[in-house]
Order: structure tokens, then C-alpha cells, then sequence
């Protein structure tokens, strides 16, 4: 809002205004003070806050919607996340020879959807195991790509240092410090709409069919990696457990 006069006068040109109901709430005041001080330096313009009566606001604002000149426009609070609602995407990195880098992909990791972060994964895409028993296999698990195989067992190696192997047909098996921490990330894993399954000290994670890079491999690595992280963050400390 300005005025004709000097912005060394009473009016306020050169100026900004900002009105609020002497009857807000202190943190409702507050914040506007915050938002007239990043105005401020970000217009390069003084801010001035006043409260007034709501009855005297109430005068103001039919006055603005009888004035033609008047352009006005209302900012209503932003929605409130969905809780269930994915995580972003970290991006992919490479290395030299082409191959995904899965040790540098991620230098901080969001907050596990135990914790009240977005899960890896929404309810619509989440990733499933076989609907059959796991049960243990003398071979490799033949209804997964083995070249997306082989990039799980790597990117887990990358990011945790923990040995994976395709020892039960559909899933990914990865050998815990302990059962304990198999059964913690286990649980863990399964809010991040990815399955799991948990055998004493062994992790199993869903392994395919149809796994993508960019995709199903990169949710399974980041929900084990991160897992993991926080596992030995804010679970044991750094100790073993």
C-alpha cells in the first residue's frame, strides 16, 4: 500500500504494510513479523507491522473490494502433506565406466516412515514378495533378473557393507549383525511399503521378476541403506548389537 506523500512523511511510500487482528495470537504475530523481515531484505523495502482491531480491518477490507483500483489477491495455507505420500527421488549418479554408483548416491537420508518420514514407496506401487512361503533353495533365484540381482547384492555391499545372496527364489537374503537388527530393519522396511521377511540373523527383501534399475532395485538398495543408517545411528549407537 502507498501513498502521494514522502517516504521521510507519515505515508508510506517507498514502504510496505502489513495489517494484522490486534486479537491474533502471539505465534500468529510472530510469524508475521518473521515473513515483514524476510520481505524486507528480499524486497529492499522497509516493512511495517501494525495491529489493529478486527473491526477496523474489517472497514479496510470492504473499502478494498468497493475500490476499482484496487488489486487484491488472498494466499491460503499450503495443504498438509499426505503422510502417505512417497519420497522423493534422489538422483542417480554414475561412475566413470557407466555403471550406477551406489556408494555416492546418497549423502543424507530422509526420515524412516517408522520416524514419520514419507515411505520409500507409495501404497499403489508398493514392492511385494512372493504370496508363497520363502523357503530355502540350492540355487539362485530363477524368477529374477540376475543382472538386477547382481546390482542389489552390489548396492547393498556400497551402502552398508553387508553380504546379500539370491539363495531363496523371489527374494534378496541379507546376513544381519544379530537377529535383532534383522528383525528391527525387517519391521522397519515393511512401513516403507516394501516387503519383507526376517530368518534369525537373515534379511529377505523382495528380488523381482521384472526389477528395474531406476526403479524396484533403487527402492530396495535405498530402503536397506537407509535402514541400515539408522540402524546403527540412532538404534545401537555405532555398537553392534
Amino acid at each position: 500500500m502507498t501513498t502521494s506523500r514522502a517516504p521521510n512523511g507519515d505515508g508510506v511510500a517507498g514502504r510496505l504494510l502489513l495489517v494484522v487482528d490486534a486479537a491474533a495470537s502471539p505465534e500468529v504475530q510472530q510469524a508475521c513479523a518473521e515473513a515483514a523481515a524476510r520481505l524486507a531484505e528480499r524486497a529492499g523495502m522497509p516493512v511495517s507491522v501494525a495491529a489493529v482491531p478486527v473491526a477496523r480491518l474489517d472497514t479496510l477490507n470492504d473499502a478494498l473490494r468497493r475500490d476499482a483500483e484496487a488489486r487484491r489477491r488472498e494466499y491460503a495455507p499450503a495443504a498438509p502433506a499426505d503422510p502417505g505420500a512417497p519420497m522423493s527421488s534422489a538422483p542417480f549418479v554414475w561412475t566413470a565406466d557407466g555403471r550406477p554408483d551406489w556408494g555416492s548416491m546418497w549423502t543424507t537420508f530422509c526420515e524412516l516412515a517408522l520416524y514419520g518420514g514419507p515411505p520409500q514407496r507409495g501404497p499403489e506401487s508398493a514392492l511385494r514378495g512372493p504370496q508363497t512361503t520363502p523357503r530355502a533353495a540350492a540355487g539362485p533365484a530363477s524368477d529374477s533378473d540376475v543382472a538386477m540381482l547382481a546390482e542389489m547384492r552390489r548396492g547393498i555391499w556400497e551402502t552398508t557393507g553387508l553380504y546379500a545372496e539370491s539363495a531363496t527364489p523371489g527374494w534378496l537374503t541379507i546376513t544381519c549383525d544379530s537377529p535383532t537388527m534383522a528383525a528391527w530393519m525387517c519391521a522397519a522396511i515393511i512401513l516403507e511399503n516394501v516387503d519383507a521377511r526376517v530368518e534369525e540373523d537373515r534379511l529377505l527383501v523382495p528380488a523381482g521378476p521384472g526389477y528395474t534399475l531406476k526403479d524396484e532395485v533403487k527402492s530396495i538398495i535405498t530402503v536397506v541403506a537407509k535402514t541400515h543408517h539408522y540402524w546403527q545411528a540412532h538404534v545401537t549407537g555405532g555398537e553392534p548389537a
